[in-house]
């Protein structure tokens, strides 16, 4: 039987099932404002889930301190007949997983998505926390260009999962940086590794680590090492080579230490593939032609010879001009016979 409240909320519809639950169109009444409202089914002995269930809130309060223009904004959160939630802002577009699956996306465009995506993780960081899950499928895009990433408060419920059943972590992991995928402490660097592969991904269209189980995947992540993007996709610039290979070095050591940098240098890549594109010749699509419209060469002007000019009619046009000339003429002409006397 479908769910007509949870909570305070007003279930209108459903948006979306997940491995932790279900994703429904929900009704605030308090504040007569649509949300997302996001499900977590509780374990079922009771330690397990009042631990899991602490957790749960410690992860949701700190996400609702979060507000920033690339972060999904977290209203509330709570737990209702067996079912942890939260509420969310409702946004209109499509996550980025779907545009992937559905369409290539222009170099440019999805340079910008992963600036957008370091502005938010970068906030985020200053303020202590690490997101542990990015992937095309927790980034929302809007009509507008805007990208946004959802699903802070929930990396870490998705870990603690992660450990305890395999059914979990399809799909998952290969996102994951080196140090998480092999269990060691992660810090904001994770986060950024994980940024690395979504933009590969989005710039090439291909998988960059995949396996047929676990151990294959941790393998690709930890020991391969990516082909440059620009092999890939000829004519990218340089510099997106150079910001992928430092997004993905395994050692988090000398990858982006801060997210903010990491966008700086998304924002000069943008920048540059924006200019090639202005560069480029300008095609126009006249019916079944192309029309390729070239520079036309200046007209070459070849200069009068010396000899020329002291015949050229425009230099002694008046009557005035003309005596001088006769005058200074028959000077010339007496000075040589006085000279040969």
């Amino acid at each position: 039987m479908a769910k007509k409240k949870i909570g305070r909320y007003k279930i209108l519809g459903e948006l979306g099932r997940g491995a932790m639950g279900i994703v429904y169109k929900a009704e605030d009444p308090n504040l007569d404002r649509l949300v997302a409202l996001k499900t977590i089914l509780l374990e079922e002995d009771s330690a397990g889930r009042a631990e899991y269930q602490k957790r749960f809130m410690l992860e949701a309060k700190a996400a609702g301190k979060l507000n920033h223009p690339n972060i999904v904004t977290t209203f509330d959160c709570g737990e209702h007949d067996g079912l942890a939630y939260l509420a969310m802002e409702l946004l209109e577009g499509t996550d980025l997983r779907s545009r992937m699956q559905k369409e290539s996306i222009p170099a440019v465009e999805a340079v910008e998505i992963a600036r957008q995506i370091a502005e938010g993780l970068a906030y985020a960081h200053a303020r202590g926390v690490v997101h542990r899950d990015i992937k095309p499928g927790n980034i929302m895009l809007n009509g507008d260009g805007q990208a946004k990433v959802m699903d802070f408060g929930l990396a870490r419920m998705r870990m603690a999962d992660h450990k305890t059943s395999t059914g979990m972590v399809l799909g998952t992991p290969r996102y994951m940086s080196p140090e998480q995928i092999s269990g060691q402490p992660v810090d904001q660097r994770s986060d950024i590794f994980s940024l690395g592969i979504v933009l590969y991904e989005m710039l090439t269209g291909t998988r960059l680590f995949a396996g047929e189980d676990m151990q294959q995947v941790q393998h690709a992540i930890t020991q391969t090492d990516h082909v440059p993007p620009t092999r890939q996709v000829p004519g990218l610039p340089p510099m997106v080579d150079f910001v992928v290979a430092r997004a993905l070095k395994k050692d988090p050591t000398v990858r982006y230490q801060d997210a903010r940098e990491l966008a700086a240098d998304l924002a000069t890549c943008a920048a540059e593939l924006r200019s090639n594109e202005v560069s480029d010749p300008v095609v126009l699509d006249a019916g079944s032609k192309t029309i390729k419209l070239e520079a036309t060469p200046p007209e070459k002007v070849d200069a009068p010879a010396a000899r020329m000019i002291a015949v050229d009619t425009r230099l002694y046009g008046d009557a005035a001009v003309r005596q001088l000339f006769i005058m200074a003429l028959f000077a010339g002409v007496a000075g040589a016979f006085i000279a040969l006397a």
